[in-house]
């Protein structure tokens, strides 16, 4: 990319995909998918800055040819309908380009299809670490929070020990949510699982401090950095397979870290949570993705008729 000035392709992208994308992983992620259309590009000859809608097209045809997910090529075409709009605008590339380009579509992707467990199944997956030792009391405490708080990693991943909050009754963990909202969330009976982890720790008054952290080899030094997303992702795969779950549910999509999100909200509808309260448990900016995780019981018709007060 060089029309101009040198950086002026970068410089049009860094503002927006750091406003746009606040966590680092997102960036990363969006980067990736650029950098992989940049160099596929060049193998044929084409500068970025001359791409047009029928190059994407063609792009969008290898992707799927190449066993790419729906999800991973409707991403892909985000980022790259993203990245043109922003050159649009800087005057890198004319608008009938990028109109053509905005109308390339993306594959049809289902949502709402990782599987949730069962509560019998989430019970036995919660209580599988060994919390005799520090790992399996700083595992325990990261399940809990999660079922618990419906967090997506990322949030959990980032929160620091300062970020716990207690009232006269409870504990409140703050954390930041997609789209850099802050969000209280309660821990209720997750609290004191989480106050167990950081007192055998001893990190309970490291407030600037990461809140869930990793351990040496040795079981017993814990790291003063964050546990990446990767390492939680491994964690409830680990401990779903010990306790006899099947994680490669639809394919391989199956049971890891929004397994333990889906499995909180569903679980809150199921027990009589009103959509409004599990919208905002959830963090969802539109209701209508919170109805997607409601499951139709055979009983609801019922149900919703005895509430009727016509006599």
């Amino acid at each position: 990319m060089s029309r101009g000035q040198p950086d002026a392709p970068v410089s049009a992208l860094v503002p927006w995909v750091c406003d746009r994308l606040p966590s680092i992983s997102s960036r990363r992620a969006y980067f990736h998918d650029l950098a992989a259309f940049v160099r596929h590009l060049a193998a044929i000859g084409i500068d970025p800055l001359d791409a047009t809608g029928d190059d994407i097209r063609l792009y969008k045809a290898a992707l799927q040819q190449s066993g790419k997910s729906s999800a991973s090529v409707a991403h892909t075409l985000s980022v790259l309908r993203g990245t043109y709009e922003q050159f649009g605008k800087r005057g890198l590339v004319e608008w009938d380009r990028v109109r053509d380009i905005q109308a390339v579509t993306s594959p049809r992707v289902e949502k709402n299809t990782t599987p949730a467990l069962s509560e019998v199944e989430a019970r036995r997956l919660l209580h599988a670490p060994n919390t005799s030792t520090l790992m399996g009391l700083r595992d325990h405490a990261l399940l809990f929070v999660f079922f618990k708080t419906a967090c997506r990693c990322s949030a959990v991943a980032s929160a620091r020990i300062g970020n716990l909050e207690r009232t006269d009754t409870d504990y409140y963990l703050l954390v930041r949510e997609k789209g850099n909202k802050q969000q209280r969330k309660a821990l209720l009976d997750a609290a004191p699982a989480v106050l167990a982890y950081l007192d055998a720790a001893g990190i309970r008054d490291d407030l600037d401090g990461p809140l869930f952290r990793p351990i040496a080899k040795d079981g017993t030094t814990i790291l003063r950095k964050s546990l990446d997303r990767r390492t939680i992702w491994y964690i409830v795969k680990k401990y779903a397979r010990q306790v006899g779950i099947n994680t490669e549910r639809l394919g391989g999509r199956g049971i890891a870290v929004h397994a333990l999100r889906k499995t909180a909200i569903t679980n809150a509808l199921e027990h009589g949570a009103k959509m409004e309260q599990v919208q905002q448990l959830a963090g969802h900016a539109d209701i209508r993705t919170t109805q997607l995780y409601f499951q139709p019981r055979d009983r609801d018709s019922e149900e919703a008729a005895r509430h009727i007060q016509i006599r």
